[in-house]
Order: structure tokens, then C-alpha cells, then sequence
């Protein structure tokens, strides 16, 4: 039986975020070991992806799910049983005796995310800010007016970054409240000061009854990426990150990045 990584002890403040790179993440004995952690419902949606580099994506993704969920208790990456909400959002299946761990997952193309708390609901979201589709439209339909009118003094290049820092940090909110995108996106605001994350603003309508004290974080992980956080935490929030090649031991040290009402500092 494997046993938890110390190095990976989870504090009630932490949230650790794990990443991976699908292109490196390779080889048919590496392949054939993902697979085999996967449980019917999983191959069963792997199958359905109809081209294989999403197939390999959310592969890769719940092969980083299932392995670092490992890092904190007693069980191999295949033993690990999940429930759905009613929305679909996964969760640890209560009373298998597993760690009550709470988690969020995300992939895009060429990069997936996993965020693990103690307890705390989470919520995480990434996205590629190169790919193709109508953002405009998309922006007309899930933002706010104000957000709306901040994004627009962007020029070209600054009003993609924008449009996905907000992207993000709206999915990663209502996928920490558990609904994904069923909730008013347009409803949920945020507002920069001088558009800098740490002097974020946000705000929900009162017919929603958000939990207090949700704390985000925003980043590019890579050149090409966007990544938000959101998790409901009353104590001060103390984010890590991991780069790791799931099946293959981490050798990265962490960064640690912790949150205050300053912004976020990072301390490798």
C-alpha cells in the first residue's frame, strides 16, 4: 500500500494546486498505467472524446487528479471513488473511508490543474488565452456592464489578458460554489483597482447568499495560459503550486504564494 508524501501535508489554511503539461506526460507504459487507475465512468468518457488530443487531455487530468490525491492518504491513484452533485461536479464518494479532501480539476489545451483543500469548497479554472473562438461574444453574454466597460479600454492584447483573467476567475467561482456555468455569470462581478489582482473587488447579488470570505488568486502559469482560483476560507489563504508529471516522482520544488489583503507574494 503507498504511503501519503510528507512533503504533502495539507493544512486547513492551504490550497495546493498541482499542474501538468499533457505533451510531456507520454509513453505507453505511462499511458497504460493512467488507464488503469481510471474507473468504468472515466474510460467510459475518455472513449467519447471524439480527437485524441482532448482524450489525451482529460486523461492526463485525471491521472493528476487520482495521483495527487494520493499524496495525502493511504491509497494507490486507482482506489480512489468520486460522486456527483447534482450539477456534475465531482466530489471523494462520502463513507468509502477515504480522506475527506475537497478538490476542483480543470484542463485546456496544453495544460491541465487540480486544486486539493483540507475542507474548504474550491474551485479552479484554466484556460488557453490563444485559442480561437468569438470572445466578444462571449463577454456580452457573461459579463457585467462595468466589467464590460473596464475591458473595453483594453487595446488588443490587453483586452484578451483581461478577458480571461475575468473568465477565469468567474468559473473558478462557480465551480467552487458547485453549480459551473448554471449560475448568472453576469451577476457575479469583479472589479480591479488599476487591474491589479490584488486590489480585486468582488461582489454577488443578495438573492445568491454567497458563503463570506471567498479569497481568489489569478496567474499565468505558462505564457500561454490563464489560471483562477477561488476557495472560501476564514483564515488567511497560503497557496502552493507543483509542476509534476503524473506516475513520475516531482522533483520541482514547490512555490508557495501567500495571500493578503496586499496581494500575493511568492516564495519559492
Amino acid at each position: 500500500m503507498p504511503t501519503a508524501d510528507p512533503a504533502s501535508t495539507l493544512l486547513s489554511q492551504e490550497v495546493h494546486v498541482w499542474l501538468a503539461e499533457p505533451a510531456k506526460c507520454h509513453g505507453p507504459e505511462l499511458i497504460a498505467t493512467y488507464l488503469s487507475w481510471l474507473d468504468a465512468e472515466e474510460r467510459s468518457r475518455y472513449k467519447r472524446f471524439r480527437f485524441p488530443k482532448h482524450r489525451h487531455e482529460y486523461l492526463v487530468a485525471h491521472a493528476l487528479l487520482r495521483s495527487s490525491l494520493s499524496k495525502y492518504g493511504n491509497y494507490s491513484p486507482k482506489d480512489w471513488r468520486f460522486a456527483r452533485n447534482a450539477y456534475g461536479r465531482p466530489e471523494i464518494q462520502p463513507g468509502c473511508g477515504q480522506p475527506s479532501l475537497r478538490f476542483n480539476l480543470s484542463h485546456t489545451e496544453g495544460l491541465v490543474a487540480c486544486a486539493i483543500t483540507r475542507s474548504a469548497a474550491v474551485g479552479i479554472d484554466v484556460e488557453c488565452i490563444t485559442r480561437s473562438g468569438d470572445l466578444q461574444a462571449i463577454a456580452a453574454v457573461s459579463f457585467a456592464p462595468d466589467e464590460l466597460t473596464a475591458l473595453n479600454q483594453f487595446s488588443k492584447e490587453g483586452w484578451c489578458q483581461h478577458f480571461f483573467r475575468l473568465w477565469t476567475l468567474k468559473e473558478a467561482y462557480a465551480k467552487a460554489q458547485g453549480k459551473g456555468l448554471s449560475m448568472p455569470l453576469q451577476q457575479i462581478t469583479f472589479r480591479f483597482s488599476q487591474q491589479a489582482t490584488e486590489s480585486l473587488h468582488f461582489a454577488t447579488p443578495a438573492a445568491m447568499k454567497p458563503f463570506q470570505n471567498w479569497q481568489f488568486a489569478w496567474c499565468n502559469p505558462t505564457s500561454k495560459h490563464s489560471l483562477a482560483l477561488a476557495v472560501c476560507l476564514d483564515q488567511l489563504l497560503q497557496l502552493e503550486t507543483r509542476w509534476a508529471i503524473p506516475g513520475v516522482d516531482c522533483q520541482l520544488a514547490p512555490v508557495t504564494y501567500v495571500y493578503s489583503r496586499d496581494g500575493l507574494s511568492s516564495t519559492p
